[in-house]
């Protein structure tokens, strides 16, 4: 987040200057502020975002971006629902699952990793190859309730292993957590490319097993009604990230490294200093935003959404609805 530390721990907790979470979005709304929230502590996953703060892409379309940190992707879907921030970053799985509930106003209006960012990781001594081995072990989640456990369970259920068999501990997402796995308390644990990336520097004996599980990965919510009502700023800041994203796509390592360093000239991000690190974080999510490829940058893919619907109605996880679960619309006007 900024170098002023704003913290989210909940709804109504104490926030920047000792003011109120819904206090200080109020005030923030008033000065024409874009309030965006991601789900858990800053990374280069989020550089689309990021990077056009930094550089003043956010700006030269008249939009004043505030990066704030949650704790979890569903506290994303809560916070933007209670109209206490503008838009933010959750899982596909978990918002479609509660977008199927008849009272949810909050809507995916662009896909930011177009496939599940996660992956599960193990030791190579011990190696996790297929979902199915997963079964009466213990595996570590940075959060519950969240896109990490939506996609476990999904995965689990594709794989015909009962949830109840896999326990679940909660961990921190990095090398802590794999000092876990050669202490024998888990046996594996989610993470991310980021992860990965960090994991791999320091040399520790991992295996990856990547995550398919057929859903949209990464997704930006907004309330519905608020699509229309601020239509201008949501707006912009779409186009901001696609440019952000169209300049990323074909840059080389320097181009990328000046990128890292104009994140790191205004957000706090862990381990941003280590550049070889930060170059292969940036460069493996960059990987995520074009799965679908350049035409589909942010796009809600229809094909991909009616698959993810249907694996997870027939997982149990997701109520059968007729519901609308993404709206294109400002992804289109963003293309002019």
């Amino acid at each position: 987040m900024d170098r002023r530390k704003f913290l989210i721990n909940s709804l109504g907790t104490v926030g920047v200057l000792g003011l109120p979470f819904a206090s200080h979005v109020a005030f923030s709304q008033a000065a024409g502020v874009y309030t965006y929230l991601t789900p858990i502590t800053l990374s280069l996953a989020f550089a689309p975002v990021l990077y056009p703060s930094a550089a003043g892409i956010f700006q030269k379309l008249g939009l004043d971006v505030k990066v704030e940190v949650g704790r979890g992707a569903g506290q994303v879907i809560q916070l933007t629902a209670a109209k206490q921030v503008d838009s933010g970053r959750t899982g596909g799985a978990n918002y479609m699952a509660a977008r199927a509930q008849e009272n949810s106003d909050v809507i995916a209006f662009a896909t930011i990793a177009q496939v599940s960012p996660f992956v599960v990781i193990s030791s190579e001594k011990k190696a996790v190859h297929k979902v199915s081995e997963l079964e009466g072990k213990i595996i570590g989640l940075a959060s519950f309730g969240g896109s990490m456990e939506a996609t476990l369970n999904l995965m689990l259920a594709k794989a015909g292993v009962d949830p109840k068999r896999v326990k679940r501990e909660r961990v921190a997402d990095g090398p802590a957590s794999f000092a876990m796995i050669e202490a024998g308390r888990i046996d594996a644990f989610f993470g991310n490319v980021s992860t990965v990336s960090r994991l791999r520097a320091a040399d520790y004996p991992l295996h990856v097993m990547s995550v398919d599980d057929g859903v949209p990965g990464q997704v930006y919510v907004a309330r519905e009604s608020d699509l229309e009502v601020n239509h201008a700023q949501h707006l912009a800041f779409l186009k901001g990230v696609r440019e952000a994203l169209l300049q990323m796509m074909d840059m080389d390592d320097q181009d990328l490294l000046e990128v890292i360093r104009l994140i790191g000239s205004k957000y706090d991000v862990p381990g941003i200093d280590q550049t070889n690190i930060a170059l292969s974080d940036l460069k493996g999510n960059r990987e995520l935003w074009l799965a679908q490829g350049k035409d589909n940058i942010l796009r809600n893919v229809p094909e991909q959404w009616e698959q993810g619907q249907q694996l997870l109605v027939e997982a149990g996880l997701m109520k059968k609805t007729s519901r609308r679960l993404y709206d294109n619309s400002l992804w289109e006007a963003s293309l002019v």
